[in-house]
């Protein structure tokens, strides 16, 4: 018997949490590495599907605005150098909001430890990319003037 797509996107939270972690993970390699074309693809169809997944689930709408606060600390902090602690508080609020995007019993819900897990990888390591896409970008500047 193959997977149907309605059989994907009955993952459970954590697995979904996960899925969409690897997938912006892999999309980050693309965005450093392009060309690479694979880790795009792949990272997208795992992103869609996670998000596929969650969406299918009962959000928690606070949580969802705490994490798209963090997702604009993060992109804030690409645009111009922030202090760090605008990094840590989105890290924070990216475990925050992923602990409590979906509320329910037993496993029906972000476990902490997944919820921590996928928040501090996303959110360092958003941190560190876009630090190092502001030094080239900076240093571009200074060698063509």
């Amino acid at each position: 018997m193959t997977p149907t797509l309605n059989t994907l996107t009955h993952l459970s939270p954590d697995a979904a949490l996960l899925l969409l972690t690897f997938g912006l993970l892999l999309i980050y390699v693309e965005l450093n590495r392009p060309g690479w074309i694979l880790p795009g693809v792949l990272g997208l169809l795992l992103s869609l599907l996670a998000a596929a997944s969650l969406l299918r689930l009962d959000l928690r709408w606070p949580a969802v605005v705490l994490v798209a606060t963090a997702v604009a600390l993060l992109a804030l902090n690409l645009i111009r150098a922030t202090h760090p602690l605008v990094a840590a508080a989105a890290t924070l609020a990216l475990i925050l909001g992923f602990a409590r995007l979906i509320d329910g019993p037993g496993d029906s819900r972000v476990h902490a430890v997944t919820a921590s897990i996928c928040g501090l990888i996303l959110g360092i390591g958003t941190s560190l990319l876009t630090a190092i896409a502001r030094r080239a970008r900076t240093n571009k500047r200074v060698r063509l003037s």
